[in-house]
């Protein structure tokens, strides 16, 4: 076994040891292809990184990654070493923790984040594209939105149950797939399906989650439906493999996300992690891999850039004869041509977090409604970005969506575990039995256009970028 004393004598590029979960790696020959770059594992050379580490990835990892080689054994947990416990270079919080009976609104969870998570934890949650625009009007532009009541409309119960791609559940939205659940907490992706699970609505796994595909598929309550998000790798054979794999595991509709083949510019998330990334003396080795230049806190590998609609249509349809969305659609054009090609548009810009200036997913919506209407007769629209509200799904299901999904607003309320996902459901759920009361209507299917008005759409966002 080794000491914590000798894992310190290889702290540089040149011999690069780090402990993980007591084992010590030597990782010399990793740290300049490591995907997020080479400063974070230079920061952890000669020391403890497991608390750095888990967060962000999965149990596997290592062993996908390092050779058996680089396993060096474990460390001595010496009687006179006061490190026993796991080196914490995450900043402490000082202020008040925030407990879930004090949440009563997704923005309520968020400010709880904030709060309880650490700061580069909640950056990489909250962060969205350069000056974050597109993150602000994601939320915004369904506020500007407004409703239409009927009166004088007899309600007796309120049905807010609904099926996406043929499977039926209790709500009309879901959770999205996003990354990094496990930075808001260690039960991660799983505690958002058990949650998904336990109030019958929708979970759209993530490709990037903190867990295998078989550890989501085993977190699922019997007769549970789950989706699968699907990012084309360059090496395409990896994720034909993933996909028919993720069907043998009973996953019964897939999302092919295209709006990421170019990693965006984050920078609240890159300003948080300067100082983790930052090794002593770099500052006058400036390199060419700018901070600047830096990509998101959880990376995936290199996405497949050659894709044309003819060509990834057919290549997933020859995957597989389950619904297949197209995720990431930002205009009209775009949705029909999804149309054309037999999938379903997934209006997203990613929650802001790439391009900023892109139109949310509010805009697309009401695009499509004006230009290309016959998009919602043929295929089911869904969207995600900046919704906080049971009241803008209730708004996107009027204009035609047939599911609204939840990212970082499921994401902040994780920071509670299971139980913190249930009340955020419920919390929706509550919301959109109110407005639906409130407008006259007594099910979802009884939504439509009359019931909003978007007139004021441009109009709020040329004052809002003023």
């Amino acid at each position: 076994m080794l000491t914590r004393s000798e894992v310190k004598k290889h702290s540089n590029r040149k011999s690069c040891w780090v402990i993980i979960n007591n084992t010590v790696y030597d990782i010399t020959d990793f740290v300049d292809s490591h995907p997020g770059g080479s400063g974070i594992l230079l920061k952890y050379a000669g020391r403890d990184a497991t608390e750095a580490f888990k967060p962000l990835h999965r149990a596997d990892t290592l062993e996908k990654y390092l050779t058996a080689d680089q396993n060096l054994g474990h460390v001595l947990i010496e009687d006179h070493d006061t490190s026993k416990n796991i080196e914490s270079t995450s900043p402490t919080i000082t202020s008040k923790k925030v407990k879930l009976s004090s949440t009563i609104s997704i923005a309520d969870f968020e400010y709880a984040a904030s709060q309880n998570l650490p700061l580069s934890s909640f950056a990489f949650l909250k962060t969205g594209a350069e000056d974050e625009y597109a993150v602000n009007w994601n939320r915004n532009s369904w506020k500007v939105i407004r409703l239409r009541p009927r009166v004088l409309r007899p309600i007796d119960r309120i049905d807010i149950s609904h099926t996406i791609f043929g499977n039926k559940f209790s709500a009309p939205f879901f959770i999205c797939p996003a990354g990094g659940a496990k930075v808001a907490n260690p039960g991660g992706d799983v505690c958002l399906t058990k949650a998904a699970g336990k109030h019958d609505i929708l979970h759209w796994v993530c490709n990037n989650a903190g867990f295998n595909v078989e550890e989501m598929a085993n977190a699922r309550v019997p007769e549970q439906t789950t989706y699968w998000q699907i990012y084309a790798m360059a090496d395409l054979a990896i994720t034909e493999r993933e996909v028919k794999h993720a069907i043998s595991l009973g996953y019964k509709g897939f999302a092919l996300t295209v709006d990421a083949i170019w990693a965006g510019k984050r920078e609240r998330d890159v300003r948080a992690g300067l100082s983790e990334t930052e090794v002593d003396g770099n500052d006058e080795e400036e390199d060419e891999d700018d901070d600047f230049s830096k990509g998101p806190s959880v990376k995936r590998p290199p996405v497949y850039p050659h894709f044309n609609w003819s060509a990834a249509v057919k290549w997933l349809q020859g995957l597989t004869d389950l619904p297949i969305a197209i995720k990431g659609i930002q205009c009209w054009e775009d949705a029909a041509l999804c149309m054309h090609y037999g999938v379903h548009p997934w209006l997203s810009n990613h929650g802001g977090r790439q391009l900023d200036g892109a139109p949310s997913a509010a805009d697309t919506l009401v695009s499509i409604r004006k230009n290309c209407p016959e998009v919602f007769d043929r295929c089911e629209v869904i969207v995600d970005g900046g919704i906080t509200r049971g009241s803008d799904i209730v708004k996107a299901i009027a204009f035609g969506a047939r599911a609204v999904g939840l990212g970082r607003g499921f994401l902040f309320s994780l920071v509670f575990g299971e139980r913190g996902v249930s009340k955020a459901i419920r919390m929706l759920k509550h919301e959109i039995e109110t407005t639906m009361a409130l407008l006259g209507v007594s099910s979802l299917d009884q939504l439509n256009p009359s019931y909003v008005d978007a007139s004021s759409l441009d109009y709020a966002f040329a004052r809002a970028h003023l």
